[in-house]
């Protein structure tokens, strides 16, 4: 047996990379746009939105599809492919002619890459199942961190080389990424083996029948809609905020402001992941659902660049408590057999609300205004709640000492 700390720690330092490699430049994406001829702002929010949802169409026709090959192969595998694939992705967009080569170009990066899940479902294998949520926590930190430090230095990136060079840094970074998971992170996987285990062959019609899976699915869609529908418009906020007089400085705040977010989270994530573990993910869940919904309403109504980064240290820590609680509830629901396939379906269902957020976010925004997006999100973010509070029930366990989470009515 491989240490599972060692590959958790590996997987951990590769995922704050490939996640620094993709926020160098798609933070940037409405000035992007810009460059490549749109130069109206409520155009440029719909196009945002729209780019940003396409990936997760893809992402959710492709997933369960890696998701089988990693049960198959290996995760390991999984995740160095995921990362080439975006490195590729990366590489194609800085040289990208026309809106229409980005939308080809992101339907491709959900179909190759995916490294997010890809580097959970690598964890969840290892990791013993009471240290999921900590584990799962600090890998939602290492997103938070990437996110973080991705803007920062893409603004500066942007700033020296334009944004066609923020793309091709974002290519070599994770390039980066690729190898250190190739050469640092072990895995105890035997194809041979793992064929013999008992339902091994299940498909995803088993899967989808273990219990609370569904439910815990539900969960994952919900927070995934809450958490992308005002993504693409914060840049163009920012830019509001700032004012005319300022917009030169368009690229540098809102890295910081995206950075500030992402640091807070990444303090909150393993904080949470951990208390989840102690006090349970349901609790965890709806505390930081609610707070996301405050932060959000505050966003939308800030119009000063002090309290623009108030509201999103708050948001930044409240959301790191959603994905690590949601992810939990799948791995407590699903097969060891089956990890791949059922974090694969889980991922490719949730890419639902993955796709259609920026696509309603960017709709609300052009319609109306760019701040409704924000208000939005209050509104799924308390859907989240409701969904938490209906799906997910706590009961004692038969020594009356400990408590257990129960999905939908069924042990998870």
């Amino acid at each position: 047996m491989v240490s599972w700390k060692r590959t958790f720690a590996a997987a951990f330092v590769a995922q704050i990379i490939s996640i620094m490699g993709f926020s160098l430049a798609f933070p940037f994406m409405p000035f992007f746009l810009q460059d490549l001829g749109i130069v109206d702002q409520a155009e440029q929010a719909w196009w945002a939105g729209f780019l940003q949802g396409l990936a997760g169409i893809t992402l959710a026709i492709f997933a369960p599809v890696w998701g089988i090959l990693a049960d198959k192969y290996g995760r390991k595998s999984m995740v160095v492919r995921s990362m080439l694939g975006g490195t590729c992705v990366m590489l194609a967009m800085s040289m990208a002619r026309g809106v229409g080569d980005l939308v080809v170009l992101r339907l491709l990066q959900g179909t190759l890459t995916g490294t997010v899940s890809a580097s959970i479902t690598l964890v969840a294998g290892v990791v013993p199942e009471r240290r999921s949520g900590f584990a799962l926590g600090m890998m939602q930190a290492a997103v938070m961190i990437g996110n973080c430090v991705g803007p920062l230095m893409g603004g500066l990136v942007a700033g020296a080389w334009g944004y066609r060079g923020a793309f091709q840094a974002g290519a070599v970074v994770l390039l980066v990424g690729a190898v250190l998971v190739m050469f640092c992170c072990q895995e105890n996987f035997d194809r041979q083996e793992a064929r013999r285990q008992p339902g091994a062959r299940a498909g995803i019609g088993q899967v989808l029948a273990s219990g609370g899976f569904l439910a815990a699915v539900l969960v994952l869609v919900a927070v995934r809609l809450s958490n992308s529908l005002a993504g693409p418009m914060l840049p163009l906020l920012v830019k509001n905020v700032l004012g005319s007089a300022r917009e030169l400085l368009k690229n540098e705040t809102t890295g910081m402001v995206i950075g500030i977010a992402s640091l807070s989270g990444a303090c909150g994530a393993g904080l949470l992941g951990h208390f989840g573990d102690r006090w349970g993910h349901r609790r965890v869940l709806i505390c930081s659902s609610t707070l996301a919904a405050l932060a959000s309403v505050l966003t939308a109504r800030v119009h000063s660049l002090p309290a623009l980064y108030a509201v999103r240290i708050l948001f930044g820590f409240a959301v790191a408590g959603m994905m690590p609680a949601a992810n939990a509830f799948i791995r407590q629901a699903s097969p060891s057999h089956s990890m791949g396939k059922a974090f694969g379906l889980a991922g490719s269902i949730s890419m639902l609300g993955l796709a259609v957020g920026p696509f309603l976010g960017g709709w609300l925004a052009r319609t109306y205004d760019i701040r409704v997006p924000f208000v939005a999100t209050a509104v799924c973010q308390l859907a989240v709640v409701a969904i938490v509070f209906a799906c997910v029930r706590v009961a004692r366990q038969e020594s009356g000492t400990e408590e257990a989470e129960t999905v939908a009515g069924t042990g998870m």
